[in-house]
């Protein structure tokens, strides 16, 4: 893609149609500012918030009286109208098989232009409600820029659309804006930038009561298997199955026959046979954070994919299409069959032959983006495998481990 110069969003346009939009987005999500009048009308800036949802950059729009220029994943930019709208409210795309380049020049032309440009320094939403790790170039860029930097920390925002879930709970939204540095006092350690960044962006979603919604809502746990892949009480893969109806927000698993139910605060406890908690109630990143902490078990299977010799099978896929792109925004079918992840390798195997075999040390840029599409490049291409009905995630969590593990195994070696 080649690099173009941002263009500055058209002003008319903009309050037009944030005269027309505004009243409502605040109205529908309940949101609400706190101190947004410490963010200037005019001049150059950065602010900085928290990823939760898609809806993030709109909720920052409606909070403040200027437009607010995102960098966007490139997915978005794919579709022509999609993208022309996105580029209209001051969006501009980050790659994710390549070099940022591109993003950070844009960046410094923005400031330049005395824009104000916002920043999701985690860098990805969060699954289960927990902070993310920074991205490290975050301080780098600061003291760079030297402009003044600001802060949105959305509270209330991942329980009003947790990023697994199908539809939006009834829980108000509010954003806590600061400013973290004037330009003459940022500071020259990059750590002290990173944890003073990470105090001012972590919320305290599961500190609330898990009454802060209007009313009983249903559904609560539809989807709640894209980020507990495994049962929490005995570790099966893909063992939570929705319990129907659905107004129950329950799920139950298909080996312990375990049952759980989960409420607005995204917290789960487990359930009697009518439904009811009979357990503590716990939020759902510790839950998330169990899953990920049990054993990892090879698969035994008779599938024959010329494995090396200690090369060991861990996830198999259900038939997937698997997508290329040479060229962005081509992003082409490369062929039809099922993904498996041994200790080694990320492999792809059709009826006719193997056309993807990605040693894990080679696969890198993994994300989950948007939905239940994995993201990953190997040898400069980037690929992806949209997991209908079957946990992204959980081939993500499981690239990076097996990967950890390989790096620890040399290590030590």
């Amino acid at each position: 893609m080649v690099f173009r110069k941002p263009r500055v969003v058209n002003r008319i346009f903009y309050r037009v149609m944030m005269a027309i939009l505004r009243g409502f987005i605040k109205s529908y999500f309940q949101l609400t500012p706190n101190n947004a009048s410490i963010v200037p009308p005019t001049g150059a800036g950065i602010i900085l918030s928290n990823h939760t949802t898609l809806f993030d950059p709109i909720w920052l729009y409606a909070l403040l009286h200027r437009p607010v220029y995102f960098a966007a994943t490139e997915d978005l930019f794919r579709s022509r109208f999609l993208g022309l709208l996105i580029r209209s409210f001051g969006a501009f795309p980050k790659r994710k098989a390549a070099s940022d380049m591109a993003a950070l020049r844009t960046i410094f032309s923005l400031v330049e232009k005395g824009g104000l440009v916002g920043v999701f320094p985690e860098g990805v939403r969060t699954w289960d409600g927990s902070r993310q790790p920074l991205y490290t170039g975050i301080a780098k860029l600061i003291r760079k820029l030297k402009v003044p930097v600001y802060v949105c920390r959305l509270e209330g925002a991942y329980l009003a659309y947790p990023r697994w879930a199908r539809k939006i709970r009834h829980i108000p939204v509010r954003g806590e804006f600061s400013q973290l540095f004037t330009p003459s006092d940022i500071p020259t350690d990059d750590s002290e930038i990173l944890s003073r960044i990470a105090a001012a962006i972590t919320t305290h979603e599961f500190d609330s009561p898990a009454t802060a919604a209007r009313g009983r809502q249903a559904g609560l746990a539809v989807n709640l298997t894209r980020v507990l892949y495994r049962c929490p009480s005995c570790g099966t893969m893909e063992g939570l199955k929705l319990v129907r109806p659905f107004s129950t927000n329950m799920v139950e698993c298909s080996s312990c026959f375990s049952t759980w139910v989960i409420d607005a605060g995204c917290r789960l406890s487990l359930a009697d046979e009518t439904g009811h908690a009979e357990g503590t109630w716990l939020p759902l990143p510790l839950h998330y954070k169990h899953i990920t902490d049990m054993d990892y078990s090879p698969i035994r299977t008779e599938v024959r994919l010329g494995l090396a010799p200690e090369e060991k099978i861990y996830l198999i896929s259900r038939p997937r299409f698997l997508f290329k792109q040479e060229t962005f925004p081509n992003l082409r079918l490369f062929a039809f069959g099922r993904a498996f992840l041994t200790n080694r390798r990320l492999l792809f195997r059709t009826r006719i032959g193997i056309p993807l075999s990605a040693p894990l040390g080679a696969v890198g840029a993994l994300s989950v983006d948007p939905g239940d599409k994995l993201h990953f490049t190997y040898d400069g291409r980037l690929y992806r495998i949209p997991f209908r009905n079957e946990s992204a995630l959980k081939w993500f969590d499981g690239i990076h481990r097996l990967q950890d593990e390989a790096r620890n195994h040399k290590a030590a070696g």
